[in-house]
């Protein structure tokens, strides 16, 4: 059911990938050795391309430290999937049915049939590579981690949030357009402790 609703969005992710801005490749930006995890609140467009096959989908995501909300939407607005992640875990709602699984990853590959790297996805759609594994960078730039590589543009009118972020890795390549970011905070230094 949430591949029908994703085909049937490819027309109007087309379409709407034709909306005119000045986009600007991004390099990643090295993050401090501390850094304090900000919360967000962000809306756009999600295609998905595994081994040739392609799904598209509308999302809002919210963020906090402890918690991600993320509604998939089909074009008029109406939420096919919601996924919830907290301490105890995952939870996928879709078609009536309840899934759980102790990450995301492990809950989208065994649902979707493709992982959704959720945890690293947070830091890389704010231009950072995540804090708790080890990177490196390609000649042009681009982020190399956990398998993925990362290409992240931005819009030339506000260089400080990303509007692109392209994820690629063994013949899976996720899309992520962010359209609509309601809450951006930028990522702070972790005061040091008081002796």
């Amino acid at each position: 059911m949430i591949a029908r609703w994703l085909l049937l969005l490819l027309p109007l992710w087309l379409l709407a990938g034709c909306a005119s801005f000045q986009e600007v490749p991004s390099t990643a930006a090295p993050l401090q050795p501390q850094v304090q995890d900000q919360p967000f609140d962000v809306a756009g467009r999600l295609a998905v391309n595994l081994d040739g096959k392609g799904h598209v989908a509308g999302f809002d995501w919210q963020h906090t430290v402890d918690d991600d909300q993320l509604a998939i939407k089909t074009p008029v607005g109406n939420t096919v999937a919601s996924l919830h992640r907290d301490s105890h875990g995952v939870t996928l709602l879709a078609d009536g049915q309840q899934q759980f699984a102790s990450d995301v990853e492990t809950l989208t590959e065994r649902q979707l049939g493709w992982p959704l790297p959720l945890a690293n996805l947070v830091w890389w759609v704010r231009g950072h590579p995540a804090p708790q594994f080890p990177y490196t960078t390609t000649p042009e730039g681009h982020l190399q981690q956990q398998g993925w590589l990362i290409r992240i543009h931005r819009d030339a009118a506000n260089l400080a949030q990303p509007r692109r972020v392209e994820l690629e890795r063994e013949g899976l390549t996720i899309r992520l357009v962010l359209s609509d970011w309601r809450q951006f905070v930028p990522l702070l230094p972790v005061a040091p402790a008081l002796p």
